[in-house]
Formats: C-alpha cells, structure tokens, sequence
C-alpha cells in the first residue's frame, strides 16, 4: 500500500492515483509526518491493504495523533459513484474549471479531483500554502473559475473582506460544518452562489446538496435534496440513516497490537451522528447528536444555539468590528444537566478586558427571548484566546472547555 500522502492537486496525482486501478493508499495531513513520525511510519503496514481503496482519517480527528484516530476506508469505485452523483447535481461538464481550495486528506478536497477525472473538468490549485481569502479570489478571477468547494471559515473570510465573487463562478458547494444561515445570507448579498450541504468522510464527501434553482432566491435552503446515489431515513433515535453507493467499506484503528477493523453498516444502512429529520423533498439536518446536550431533561443542539448567537453578533454595537469568533460550550451542571456557556474568543486580550461581559449576556439574552426556548438559551458569557477547530473549522468544544477551565 502507498504510505501517507498529501500532495498538491493536479494531473500528475490523478495519473498516480488511478481511479480504477487496484492499488490503494493512505491521504493524511502532511504535519503527521513532521510531528508524530514514529506513529505515522507504521500505518502502512497495519491498515489492511484492501484493493483499490483510498484510506482517510475521520474529519474530526485530522489534528490529533494519528496512533489515535479512526481511519475510513473508501473503495475508489464509491468515490467515484459520488463524483458521478455531485456532477450530474450541478450540471458540471468539460466546460467546468474547478477551484481546488480544500485539502487533499479531506473526502471534500478528494473529491473534486474525481469529479473532474469523470467530467474532463479543469482543475487549479486556488490555494498554495496557508488559505488566503485575497489569494483565492484572485485565482478565481485569473482562472475564470466556474465551481468551488468551501468550508464556511473560508465564506466567513470572503464576506468579512466582502469580496464579490468573479462572473464566471456557478456554484460554491459549503461542506464540512453547518452553513450559518445569517453568514449565508451575507454571502448571497454578495453575490457569491452558495449551495449548502451534507455529508461525511463515511460517504466520500456529501449526499444532499441545495440545487441550481435555489440560487435564484436568498432564502435559506434548509431542506436539502439527496444526491440521486444516495437515501436516507430518520432511525428510533432520531438520527439519520444513509445507504449509498459511496459508504465506507470499513473502519480502522492502530491499535498496541496491530489493528482493529470493522464494518459499521447494518443491512446496507451506516447510522451516521446526526440528528435530521427525512421529507420527500430531502433531509433536514438538526445539528450532531453527540453537539447536543440535555438541558433539564431537553435535548438542546448547540449548532442551534450557536448560530443564534452568531446572528446576535453581526448586531452587537460592543462586538461590532472587533472580528471575534464564537462558540457555545457546554459543561456538566449539578441541578441543569449541563449549562449552555457562550466563547468569545480574540487573540488581543485588551480586546476582551474591555468587554462588559454580564452587559454581553442580558443582550444575548434579550435577542433570543423570541427565538430560543428557556432550556436553550446561554447562561454565562466568558472570553478566550482562540477557539480550537479542526482543519474544516469545525470546533472542538471539548479541547475548548478544558481550555477556559470549565471541564477537567
């Protein structure tokens, strides 16, 4: 098997790959290599050698050891059934040009490259090094780019600049996290065409997709289609099913003695984390049951609160122009269950001394006394530094709550 790998995209890599050949591989962050080199040496030889197989790390481990992370095994043919499915969803021909701005140890970066091995589409790399907004809307324009695939980190920085996106641009597929409805608001003012979506590393990039046709309105899509190679239910516990062409064949774990392999599906069905609700138009998804907590006895999603919050921040006179970011945490509370905290976050710590943070609260409060039951609504307001995401943006709540001191 080809050992850990994460190069450039380009033709040459397709040619390397071979999308139909029996050989497989392992794609993961290439900082694996300088930082953890005695773990990342023998993965090769422990992860089984399955013919004609891509191995990806689970997105929400790709910053910690890899001795320690799930790893998912993706046949190319399901990569590839994929492909086929987000090329005919976006009508996307020879005549495409594909802004590459995700990583290649991503099943979203990954991705792109095998829908333009099955389309003839043109591939550029829209990012070298570090992502940078100016950088990548420069390459759009150069390249009279037509498609993308974005992380909403990457929309935030493109509306924060508040940059317009390049005539030739069609469609930006959002994946990795939750699309916030107010950032996506901002960037349809903008101009830039987002189609929010939903998938996993499990199903080789997404499954359901906002259409074309719902670029001709602002309106927030929060029923998503299903891709035509993929269905989907809601299970007894309320979270979503999936069974499609592009499922994993199999998990994997290093383990002391080698490792741990198994086959997560039942009857052809991969219960996935998420909680969702099915319709005969498509999926709404509600946010990961594990980013839910119990509030006196309710199930709270804390994308829900999240993106309350961030709503609630575009229209703080004290917040505005300062940039923050947020993220709403959690902890255990004897009498609640948990307690909902909010995180402000800014590098500059004259920046969060001078905010008034009980005045910070009683407005968060205010804002959602319309939209948030009692149970969801934020009880504390503190400040951070940062806060910890993974390489999608998606935050790490509970490296963060050790981070502020409010779990051990």
């Amino acid at each position: 098997m080809t050992p850990l790998l994460a190069p450039p995209p380009g033709a040459a890599f397709l040619r390397d790959l071979e999308w139909e050949g029996r050989g497989s591989l392992i794609l993961a962050n290439p900082e694996w290599a300088r930082r953890w080199p005695q773990a990342t040496g023998p993965l090769p030889s422990l992860l089984p050698d399955l013919a004609g197989h891509v191995w990806l790390a689970t997105s929400g481990s790709t910053s910690a050891d890899p001795s320690h992370v799930t790893w998912v095994a993706l046949a190319k043919t399901a990569i590839l059934a994929s492909a086929a499915a987000v090329n005919a969803h976006l009508e996307s021909t020879a005549a495409d040009t594909w802004a590459h701005a995700l990583p290649l140890f991503h099943a979203g970066g990954l991705g792109i490259l095998a829908r333009a091995r099955l389309s003839g589409a043109r591939v550029i790399a829209a990012v070298e090094g570090r992502w940078d907004a100016w950088r990548f809307r420069e390459r759009l324009v150069e390249e009279r780019c037509t498609l993308t695939a974005l992380v909403p980190s990457q929309v935030h920085d493109l509306v924060t600049a508040r940059f317009h996106p390049p005539p030739s641009l069609r469609a930006v597929i959002v994946g990795g996290a939750r699309l916030d409805p107010e950032l996506h608001r901002e960037a349809r003012g903008l101009g830039w065409p987002c189609l929010p979506s939903y998938g996993l590393t499990e199903t080789a990039s997404q499954v359901a997709t906002a259409t074309l046709g719902s670029l001709s309105s602002r309106s927030y899509p929060v029923v998503l289609p299903l891709l035509a190679h993929a269905a989907a239910r809601a299970g007894s516990d309320g979270r979503l099913e999936l069974r499609a062409a592009s499922l994993l064949t199999c998990y994997a774990e290093a383990t002391e003695d080698g490792a741990r392999v198994w086959d997560p599906k039942h009857e052809g069905w991969f219960a996935t984390d998420d909680l969702g609700v099915v319709y005969a138009e498509g999926i709404e998804v509600l946010g990961r049951a594990s980013d839910s907590v119990k509030v006196l006895g309710e199930l709270v999603p804390l994308s829900r609160v999240e993106a309350q919050a961030r709503t609630w921040a575009s229209e703080e006179p004290m917040l505005r122009g300062l940039n923050v970011d947020l993220a709403v945490v959690a902890p255990p509370h004897p009498r609640l269950g948990h307690e909902l905290v909010l995180v402000v976050a800014h590098p500059d710590p004259d920046v969060l001394r001078r905010l008034d943070l009980d005045a910070l609260r009683e407005s968060l409060l205010r804002s959602s006394r319309d939209t948030l039951l009692p149970f969801e609504r934020v009880l504390r307001v503190i400040t951070a530094a940062r806060i910890p995401r993974t390489a999608l943006g998606k935050c790490r709540r509970q490296l963060l709550s050790r981070e502020v001191g409010l779990e051990a």
